[in-house]
């Protein structure tokens, strides 16, 4: 029975995109990715966790709409979204979240070979939980992330 399962994923493959960073450009990276696996013929599901921007879910409802509207068959993933608890209590909120992403994550684990995820732009319970589910995690910073205070170039100046 081991061999008959060697090679076979039985859950799909999770990237997760995600830094605390606003305007880095998570989604767009997220949604380039979900559409160039579906391009290679990959079973895409996504999963956006910013219920405040739901930038990806607006993306993947305006390719959808767009898609509809020009009559073209564009790649459109399995979406949902996974939205904050609001509640008092902590606790209460994080047993909902949980819940909840446990229950899209079931949704999607057969019949998907890749699960993206998005995460929001500032620490929530769904975040680390989303990272600490990837199998890839995509981490991407734009020039204002990175502060240069002194470079010079001493390799190139030096005298031959």
């Amino acid at each position: 029975m081991l061999q008959a399962t060697v090679g076979v994923r039985s859950s799909p493959h999770v990237i997760v995109v995600g830094n605390e960073k606003g305007g880095s450009g998570k989604t767009t990276i997220a949604l380039h990715l979900a559409v160039a696996l579906m391009k290679t013929g990959q079973r895409v599901a996504t999963i956006d966790l910013d219920s405040r921007q739901r930038t990806l879910t607006h993306y993947v409802e305006n390719r959808r709409a767009w898609a509809r509207r020009t009559e073209l068959a564009l790649e459109i993933p399995d979406h949902f979204m996974v939205g904050r608890a609001e509640g008092v209590r902590i606790d209460q909120n994080e047993s909902g979240e949980f819940a909840e992403l446990d229950r899209t994550i079931t949704a999607v684990q057969q019949g998907h070979e890749f699960l993206l995820i998005d995460t929001p732009p500032h620490d929530t319970y769904l975040m680390r939980l989303a990272h600490s589910m990837a199998d890839t995690l995509v981490t991407p910073i734009n020039d204002s992330s990175l502060i240069l205070t002194s470079w010079r170039p001493s390799i190139l100046s030096r005298s031959r």
